[in-house]
């Protein structure tokens, strides 16, 4: 994946500059995402 590469890359510079810690906001995305996707699974098969 491209993208994974990218952020690797950022991770990698933020790391050598000693800065703050970096968050790879599109993985936060996806697991929000992934999250939901099971509440609303959970919550059909419940309801039926």
């Amino acid at each position: 994946m491209a993208g994974g590469s990218a952020a690797t890359g950022a991770d990698e510079q933020a790391l050598a500059q000693g800065s703050r810690r970096v968050v790879d906001r599109e993985a936060v995305d996806r697991g929000v995402a992934y999250a939901l996707m099971v509440v609303a699974l959970v919550a059909t098969y419940a309801l039926h």
